[in-house]
């Protein structure tokens, strides 16, 4: 086999996962974009090296309540969002992993969901520290 093939279907390769890197992130932002129309929205991931990477997005009211998840699953950049109702009325604050192993949830999703709650627990926790008078 030609060497010169084998670099250009490398490039070529390469460059069709850039573009569809690129589309799904716009894909997603769109998505992110109508969901903040709604309220605020909890991010959570689980990053998966052999398992299917996981997704959640939440969205919640001004008292943290979930009024609304979302889920995205795959290992292609064709994965979509689909409704994940398991913790609609709940606190982001009442998650925990007890909770997503009572609702027989994957090991990825927990991490996201667990995720989801730390990572609005950081961002709530530099908003106030933003606030705070400097002396």
């Amino acid at each position: 086999m030609n060497i010169y093939f084998l670099v250009a279907a490398a490039v070529a390769v390469w460059i069709l996962q850039t573009v569809l890197g690129f589309w799904q992130f716009k894909k997603f932002n769109a998505h992110l974009k109508m969901l903040r129309k709604e309220g605020r929205v909890a991010i959570g991931r689980a990053r998966g090296r052999f398992a299917a990477g996981v997704l959640i997005l939440f969205v919640i009211d001004d008292e943290c309540r979930i009024l609304r998840g979302e889920i995205m699953e795959g290992r292609t950049v064709f994965a979509g969002f689909k409704p994940f109702e398991h913790f609609n009325g709940l606190t982001l604050f009442e998650l925990s992993d007890e909770l997503c192993k009572s609702m027989k949830l994957s090991f990825q999703q927990s991490v996201a969901v667990i995720s989801a709650q730390r990572e609005y627990e950081s961002y709530k926790l530099m908003k106030e520290e933003e606030t705070l008078p400097t002396a």
